[in-house]
């Protein structure tokens, strides 16, 4: 279906029968950034993000979850998804390049639960 353009039904298909997503199929589902949008283009594109990005996270893929999130100018909800993973490098990657001081507070509480006492490289990071 993603190979004919049927982007909807896939993704329909997908949350009905639990069909995981995978990484190059989310590439072909979700449209590029052209140079100038519409409003109803950039809605569109970020609705479209979200519901992707909600399917990945339900199906235990938070990595792919966060990156479209991210995509969706939804930090949040992208460094709320690594916390599920419990990947500490990711979420260190990934609240350097934040930059938002929410994204911080939740990726420090995050490696404040770690054991940061005997991983110097933890601890330089909470800092």
């Amino acid at each position: 279906m993603i190979n004919l353009g049927n982007f909807d039904e896939a993704l329909n298909v997908a949350e009905k029968h639990n069909v995981a997503l995978k990484e190059d199929w989310t590439k072909k589902i979700i449209p590029p950034v052209a140079g100038e949008q519409s409003a109803n283009q950039k809605k569109a594109r970020s609705d479209l993000l979200k519901r992707v990005a909600k399917l990945c996270k339900l199906q235990g893929n938070f990595g792919l979850a966060a990156k479209l999130y991210t995509m969706g100018n939804e930090k949040i909800k992208g460094i709320k998804c690594l916390l599920k993973s419990g990947d500490t490098q990711a979420i260190i990657k990934f609240a350097t390049n934040a930059r938002d001081t929410e994204v911080w507070v939740l990726a420090g509480n995050f490696l404040q639960n770690q054991n940061w006492h005997n991983d110097p490289d933890i601890m330089k990071t909470i800092i």
